[in-house]
């Protein structure tokens, strides 16, 4: 099934949330989606499994906004088509969640490359594909987006910066203590 990404981001535009779903709405939403494929959804205890396997406080706000993106956009219907029959819609949804795990409702909501890099990790999950890409683009893409790589670099890029201060320290003080054993001589 292939996902056009741009369409899905301007129907996500044209329908703004205007407040979240409660989280029962949210998993209700998510659940349909699976039954529109014919596919079992998630059982109550495949959802506090997946709450558990999680262990965080941002999965329920992720649910809600996967809830939010199915039922804004053309994706349950493309979701829907994706999944194939005898899939194991606990396992989509935990590589899902794994995969978005640093992502916050508010940064999906308020930031255009969280927002695809969200729906592009959704494809992936579904083992879809993105329209007019070919899978090796598609992966670049993703790569380009993804958040985790984006605070690592970020977290390499203030330790080169902490240690460059560091150094240029050290140098200002063996100046400073050369220029003061040099005064020593000329006194």
């Amino acid at each position: 099934m292939l996902f056009d990404i741009p369409t899905l981001r301007q129907q996500l535009a044209a329908a703004p949330i205007v407040s979240p779903y409660p989280h029962e709405l949210a998993v209700a939403i998510i659940c349909d989606t699976f039954r529109l494929a014919n596919v079992r959804p998630p059982s109550r205890q495949d959802w506090l499994a997946l709450e558990q396997y999680a262990h965080h406080p941002l999965w329920k706000e992720q649910v809600v906004m996967l809830a939010h993106l199915l039922a804004g956009s053309a994706l349950r219907d493309d979701s829907a088509k994706a999944l194939k029959k005898g899939t194991e819609a606990t396992a989509v949804l935990r590589h899902f969640f794994e995969d978005i795990a640093p992502l916050t409702a508010e940064m999906v909501r308020s930031n255009a490359f969280r927002q695809e890099e969200f729906l592009r990790k959704w494809v992936r999950a579904l083992g879809g594909l993105v329209l007019n890409e070919s899978a090796k683009e598609s992966a670049k893409r993703l790569d380009q987006l993804d958040y985790r790589k984006a605070q690592q670099e970020l977290k390499r890029a203030e330790e080169a910066r902490k240690q460059e201060a560091e150094r240029r320290e050290q140098l200002l003080r063996e100046a400073q203590q050369r220029e003061a054993d040099a005064r020593g001589w000329r006194e």
